[in-house]
C-alpha cells in the first residue's frame, strides 16, 4: 500500500501528542492531537497520513494536506515525493484546483498569491501571508507567518479517511473504462475504417460549429461560456499523458455530466522524443481514442487542427519527414481508404473555439487581418490557415512572429473582452515545463504542451478563472487496458 504501516502512524501520532504537550492544543479543529502553531518553526516527520490544516481562529479556512500517489503500471499505487494541499469540501467533487509541494521546495500560503486566490476560496481569516512549509528530507516544517490569526495542524488518523485519495483515483481509471468500454491497441482495418468514418460524420454537422456561406463546417467553433474548459496542448503520441488528464480531478465527470468541455489544441500525432521520430503506432492509438471519446461527447470533445495534423512533405522533426511517414504508415497498416478518411479528417477539423471566457487555437493570433468571417472560411484563405497553424511568438531571432497587438486585434474580431484569455499551444518555451501563463508577457496569454515525458500540464477553471495544472505523467495505459480485459486494475 502507498500509505505507510501501522507502526509508522502510530509512531507518527506519538510524535504528535509529544509536540502538543509543550505546545498549546487546538480546539479550532474537532480532530484529536491537534496543535496550534506558534512563532517558532515547528517540524515533523514526512506525513505517513493526511494532515488537517486549520489556517485562521474559529471556523477559518480547511486544507488538507496528503502525500501525492501516483499508479504503476502493475495497477498499484505509490507516493511520488510531493505533497498536495487542498481543499477537502471541493476536492472530490467536481474540478477543483490544489497546490503541489515538492521536495527541497517551499510553499507560502496566503492571499497575496494571485494563483492561490484563483484556486482556493480564502476568506479574509486567511493573511496575505499565513503559513510557510517546507518539505525536504529532515521531514515537513511549518512556520507560522500571521500569528494574530492563528494555525492549527493535526493529523487524520482515521485509516478510511487516510485512503480517500487512493479509492477516488482508482475509481477515476474504472469510470474511464467504463465510459470508453474498448480497449486501447491495434484494431483491425475494417473496424478502425468505420470508427474513423462514424467520427467524419460527426464533424459534418459538428455541434457549435459555425458554418460558411454554402453549409460547410467553418474553421470557428463558438462553445457556451458555462461550459469549463479542459485545455490539452500538443500531445505528441503520449498517450498516458491524456489518459491521466482523463483520470484526474473531476475531468470525466464534467465530461459525462454535460458541464466541461475537453479541448485539444492540435498535433495530437507524430513523436517529439529524440530517436522516435518514426514511430507511428502510438499516434495510431491516441487518435483511435480521442475518436472514441468525440463519438462519447460529440458536443463536449474538440479537437482543433495543428501545424502536424497534415500528410505534408514539409511535417518533419530532426529530419524526419514525419507527415509522409505517417500517411504511409496508415496507409500500409490500414489501407487506403483509411488513408483517405483521415484526409477528409482534416479537411473537416475546425481552427479556432471561441466562448465569452476565452478563445484558443493552435499557433497563435494571425498577423494578417482577419474579420470573424474569415475564420469561419479559414480553408478559402491559405495564409490564414497557414498562420493559425504554424505561427510561432514573436522573438529577437523570430520578427515575423505574432505579438500583443495581434493577440488584442483576434479579441476584438471576434468580439470578446480585451482580458479574455487565449490558449495556444505549438511553441514550448524552455525545454523542462508543460505550461505558461501569461507567455512572452501578454496577459492571459497562455501556452500548453502536452508531450513531456515526467509530467503534463492542463488549464482549466475549477472556480471561475482559468488556472494552471500539473500532474506527473504515469503509466495509466497498461492499467487501462488490464481493466477493461479483464476487470482488474491490479496484474
Amino acid at each position: 500500500m502507498p500509505y505507510a504501516s501501522t507502526e509508522s502512524r502510530n509512531r507518527f501520532l506519538r510524535y504528535f501528542q509529544e509536540l502538543i504537550q509543550d505546545m498549546e492544543e487546538c480546539d479550532d479543529l474537532e480532530l484529536a492531537d491537534a496543535l496550534r502553531l506558534g512563532e517558532k518553526k515547528v517540524r515533523v516527520p514526512q506525513p505517513a497520513l493526511p494532515l488537517q490544516l486549520l489556517l485562521g481562529r474559529g471556523e477559518g479556512y480547511q486544507l488538507r494536506l496528503e502525500p501525492e500517489l501516483t499508479v504503476r503500471a502493475d495497477g498499484t499505487f505509490a507516493r511520488s515525493g510531493n505533497v498536495l494541499l487542498f481543499d477537502p469540501s471541493t476536492f472530490f467533487e467536481g474540478i477543483s484546483g490544489f497546490l503541489r509541494l515538492a521536495p527541497d521546495a517551499s510553499l507560502t500560503l496566503g492571499r497575496e498569491d494571485p494563483v492561490q486566490r484563483r484556486l482556493m476560496a480564502y476568506p479574509k481569516l486567511v493573511a496575505d501571508n499565513h503559513l510557510r512549509l517546507k518539505l525536504s528530507d529532515k521531514g515537513l516544517a511549518f512556520k507560522n507567518k500571521s500569528r494574530k490569526r492563528g494555525t492549527c495542524v493535526a493529523p487524520v488518523p482515521d485509516t478510511t479517511e487516510a485512503e480517500h485519495m487512493l479509492r477516488w483515483r482508482r475509481s477515476k481509471i474504472e469510470g474511464l473504462a467504463k465510459a470508453v468500454g474498448a480497449p486501447i491497441d491495434t484494431l483491425p482495418r475494417g473496424e478502425a475504417l468505420a470508427l474513423l468514418e462514424r467520427v467524419n460524420a460527426v464533424m459534418e454537422q459538428e455541434p457549435y460549429r459555425l458554418q460558411t456561406d454554402d453549409g460547410r463546417p467553418g474553421g470557428l467553433v463558438r462553445l457556451p461560456g458555462r461550459l469549463v474548459p479542459i485545455f490539452v496542448g500538443d500531445l505528441h503520441a503520449c498517450i498516458d499523458n491524456l489518459l491521466v488528464i482523463l483520470t484526474q480531478n473531476g475531468f470525466l465527470e464534467g465530461l459525462m455530466e454535460g458541464s466541461a468541455a475537453l479541448i485539444i489544441v492540435g498535433d495530437a500525432v507524430h513523436p517529439d522524443a529524440p530517436g522516435h521520430e518514426e514511430e507511428m503506432d502510438q499516434s495510431m492509438l491516441l487518435m483511435d481514442l480521442i475518436f472514441r471519446l468525440k463519438l462519447r461527447f460529440p458536443e463536449r470533445v474538440f479537437y482543433l487542427r495543428g501545424n502536424h495534423d497534415d500528410f505534408a512533405e514539409d511535417i518533419n522533426k530532426g529530419g524526419v519527414p514525419q507527415g509522409l511517414l505517417w500517411e504511409r504508415a496508415l496507409y500500409d497498416q490500414r489501407g487506403p481508404r483509411y488513408r483517405d478518411a483521415m484526409r477528409r479528417l482534416y479537411d473537416l477539423l475546425p481552427y479556432v473555439i471561441v466562448s465569452t471566457r476565452y478563445i484558443a487555437c493552435h499557433a497563435g493570433a494571425p498577423t494578417m487581418k482577419a474579420s470573424r468571417k474569415d475564420l469561419i472560411h479559414v480553408r478559402d484563405k491559405p495564409k490564414l490557415e497557414h498562420q493559425l497553424t504554424h505561427l510561432r511568438l514573436r522573438k529577437p531571432n523570430s520578427p515575423t512572429g505574432y505579438g500583443p497587438a495581434d493577440v488584442r486585434r483576434l479579441r476584438r474580431r471576434l468580439g470578446v473582452a480585451p482580458d479574455t484569455p487565449f490558449v495556444v499551444g505549438h511553441t514550448p518555451l524552455s525545454p523542462d515545463e508543460t505550461l505558461w501563463i501569461d507567455a512572452g508577457g501578454i496577459e492571459n496569454h497562455h501556452v500548453l504542451f502536452g508531450a513531456k515525458p515526467d509530467r503534463v500540464g492542463v488549464i482549466t477553471r475549477p472556480r471561475g478563472k482559468l488556472v494552471p495544472l500539473i500532474y506527473p505523467s504515469e503509466p495509466v495505459l497498461p492499467v487501462y487496458n488490464r481493466l477493461v480485459r479483464t476487470g482488474r486494475m491490479v496484474a
